[in-house]
């Protein structure tokens, strides 16, 4: 039973630490997917205002993740929404990267517990995050729908959470035996 016990916890191990790596990577995959008319009405377009001041090319805002949407708002300023949208918006969009990376890290360090906690504020932020989007018409509307982001990270988080609870689990039934 201890080699069948050994090789149980490396597979959870395993799988934290996969499923908290998908946390990290979720804030590089879009977020807001354009609709096809949305879509279709960038490629119309040879140049965009907007994009160029941003350095973006009407393609990269088809699909948006949530780094380009700090991009965007760490940008705010120079297209006129002001000081205090970049100072509220930026750390908003930028925690769920950073709450990620810190569930990687205990992941990686075989801290479940630790893991638990940052991966349920990870999936909070996003869902915050969501929550915001709607209420101000960002997401869904009638340029972008949600993007594969929103549901890699809720179910990267879940997944996160079972996985660690299973590690402590095996370890507790270890120390019985």
């Amino acid at each position: 039973m201890g080699a069948k016990n050994v090789e149980t916890k490396r597979v959870a191990v395993i799988a934290t630490i996969i499923a908290a790596a998908l946390l990290v990577v979720a804030f590089f995959l879009p977020y807001a997917a354009g609709t096809q008319e949305f879509r279709d009405g960038l490629d119309l377009m040879s140049a965009n205002p907007y994009s160029e001041t941003l350095g973006m090319s009407n393609e990269d805002l088809t699909d948006i993740s949530l780094f380009e949407y700090a991009q965007i708002y760490g940008s705010s300023i120079d297209l006129g929404m002001g000081e205090t949208f970049a100072m509220v918006y930026v750390p908003l969009t930028v925690a769920p990267a950073v709450l990620g990376a810190l569930t990687l890290l205990f992941a990686l360090l075989r801290k479940p517990i630790p893991a638990i906690v940052f991966s349920v504020f990870t999936v909070a932020m996003t869902l915050l995050l969501s929550w915001d989007f709607e209420d101000r018409g960002v997401i869904p509307s009638d340029s972008y729908d949600w993007g594969v982001a929103k549901w890699v990270y809720l179910l990267a988080g879940i997944v996160v959470v079972a996985c660690a609870v299973w590690q402590i689990v095996l370890r507790r039934q270890s120390k019985k035996a």
